[in-house]
């Protein structure tokens, strides 16, 4: 099914199908096809930015097969069998931007519901249960809120391993960052779980869990 760029466009322009944006600079997403557009607003030494408008992936990676993608989502299996990620869709995703801790990890793939559904399709799974993860999707709006104001990013969820720690460049930055996440821990928090609360309820949480059927 096509998909249809026509938001804030007047009623009497013609629609232009998305699928008349792929080319070299535009290659298709590994998980349904459509074309991948710079993903603008990410924090600098980001080479490689792309985002799908049609499911919602976001690409940090110079590869876009399927296959990359699917032993990229792997990796995110639990020991129970399941699957744990961070949703791009997400209510925190917009609102924080490139503040947006999910950014901070060495994967090459920020996955949405749809897109996972799309991505495990091609070896003929389907999800059979999607779960909403409050308390991990909380700790990331809190460690986003913080990351608006600091040089550098997830200092905190990087110090406890839950996220890739990424410093400020200079000695007085990282200082400053240091005093800055005190300052704003609780402040931060009273912001997240409001956002994160209603995130949740929309369908929108900044973390799932997801189940597969068998192979």
């Amino acid at each position: 099914m096509a998909h249809y760029a026509t938001a804030s466009m007047p009623s009497n322009l013609p629609t232009v199908p998305l699928e008349a944006g792929l080319g070299p600079e535009n290659p298709p997403c590994p998980a349904c096809g459509e074309p991948l557009f710079p993903w603008v607003g990410l924090p600098v030494g980001t080479l490689v930015a792309h985002r799908c408008e049609a499911c919602g992936l976001g690409v940090l990676s110079l590869s876009g097969k399927t296959s990359d993608a699917l032993a990229d989502f792997d990796r995110s299996r639990q020991a129970q069998g399941d699957y744990a990620y961070l949703n791009r869709a997400s209510l925190q995703a917009t609102i924080t931007g490139g503040a947006w801790s999910g950014l901070g990890t060495d994967r090459a793939y920020r996955f949405t519901p749809d897109s996972v559904q799309r991505l495990v399709s091609d070896r003929d799974q389907i999800v059979t249960s999607r779960r909403w993860m409050p308390g991990a999707g909380i700790a990331s709006m809190w460690q986003s809120g913080i990351n608006m104001f600091t040089f550098g990013h997830n200092l905190a969820l990087g110090r406890w391993g839950k996220a890739t720690k990424i410093p400020a460049r200079k000695g007085w930055q990282r200082t400053l960052d240091a005093f800055i996440t005190v300052v704003l821990a609780l402040p931060s928090l009273l912001f997240a779980l409001p956002i994160e609360l209603i995130g949740g309820a929309l369908g929108r949480g900044g973390s799932y869990r997801v189940e597969l059927n068998v192979l």
